[in-house]
């Protein structure tokens, strides 16, 4: 599957695309819960690490010129440390996977009203999942390639319809807040974040081109600026009520007088995101479904794909009726082991050596 070559252009949108939607579904309510109107400032420092991390990896990948990762943990470690390594990333990804897509149930639940037993209706991402972990990376750069409209389309008309009801005030005083609620928010957030581990696998993965660093820490900019403009807009439309928000984009907007003359469109914007969602959930799947077919030699690469997703099926099946619980577990423990395979491990490239130079 690394054969699968994505363009520079792709991996930008890929960026934009698929971080900002993640982060503005119940992220900007759990921060409001710990920061109030500094929730921005919460968000940013987990940005500000992610971005470190992203600008660190895109450096190593200089350093490793037309090596994949699987590549260079080969030819530092040997064949069995490798595989260790990539088994550890399989469960890394898996569980990374487990809050979006319990969180992707619930908003599909309000955003399309359905009546019907949400479980059943939900089944299918599973499948979904499995097509695109089955087909490869070019797959997802190609998807960025469409979906960049949908996710820009949301963006514009949420913010668009949200700014006339919202009061700026509501986010004064800048810093009101005490410093270790803040920082209190930003850790128990954190799972919305660690984006920056998809570029660690995707190193040697996508053509290089003049400047490609500056366009990758560009488009992370862009999600960046996005993505803490809707934070702001929310607490300033909804001020201290926004941590009962859980679910931004349905509740946007809807306030604006236009709307109700002029018909739903916020609908469609809320809709438009969803679809978004559904690829953008899956995203961690495709990874652990990458880092498995690396750890066994299957005799075919359906089974890595099924095996993946049918442990998350499995999962999401045993564990949604008790997902508040789950979710504890997620932000008070296994929090430690995502960081560390995000955050701490990753330096280990600092060490290896440059290796050979693949076409």
């Amino acid at each position: 599957m690394t054969a699968n070559k994505m363009k520079l252009r792709q991996i930008c949108l890929f960026i934009i695309t698929f971080s900002l939607v993640t982060k503005i579904i119940i992220l900007p309510s759990v921060l409001a819960g710990y920061s109030k109107e500094s929730l921005w400032i919460s968000a940013l420092i987990n940005f500000i690490i992610d971005g470190g991390m992203l600008f660190f990896i895109l450096k190593m990948g200089d350093k490793f010129k037309g090596l994949t990762f699987f590549q260079i943990l080969k030819e530092n470690l040997g064949e069995t440390a490798t595989k260790i390594v990539l088994f550890l990333y399989f469960v890394y990804f898996l569980l990374k996977a487990y809050s979006p897509i319990m969180e992707q149930k619930s908003f599909i639940e309000i955003a399309l009203y359905e009546t019907t037993h949400v479980v059943w209706i939900f089944i299918p991402i599973f499948l979904i999942s499995t097509f695109f972990s089955y087909k490869g990376l070019k797959t997802l750069g190609r998807l960025s390639d469409v979906l960049i409209w949908f996710t820009a389309f949301s963006f514009i008309v949420l913010i668009s319809l949200s700014l006339p009801a919202s009061n700026p005030s509501n986010l004064l005083p800048i810093i009101g807040i005490p410093f270790k609620n803040i920082l209190k928010g930003s850790f128990f957030s954190s799972l919305w974040f660690f984006d920056s581990t998809y570029l660690l696998f995707l190193i040697g993965c996508f053509k290089r081109e003049r400047l490609s660093k500056t366009k990758i820490m560009l488009s992370f900019g862009i999600c960046v600026i996005a993505v803490l403009i809707f934070m702001a807009v929310l607490y300033s439309e909804f001020g201290s009520i926004t941590e009962r928000q859980s679910f931004a984009p349905i509740k946007m907007g809807k306030y604006f007088l236009s709307v109700s003359n002029s018909g739903r469109i916020d609908y469609a914007a809320g809709i438009s995101l969803a679809i978004v969602c559904v690829f953008a959930v899956t995203l961690p799947l495709v990874f652990s479904t990458l880092c498995l077919s690396h750890v066994f030699n299957f005799p075919h690469k359906i089974i890595p794909c099924l095996i993946t997703n049918g442990l998350m099926t499995i999962l999401f099946l045993t564990t949604q009726n008790y997902y508040f619980e789950t979710f504890k577990v997620m932000q008070y423990y296994i929090v430690y082991f995502l960081i560390f395979m995000a955050y701490v491990l990753p330096f280990v490239l600092m060490f290896f050596k440059r290796g050979r130079k693949t076409t």
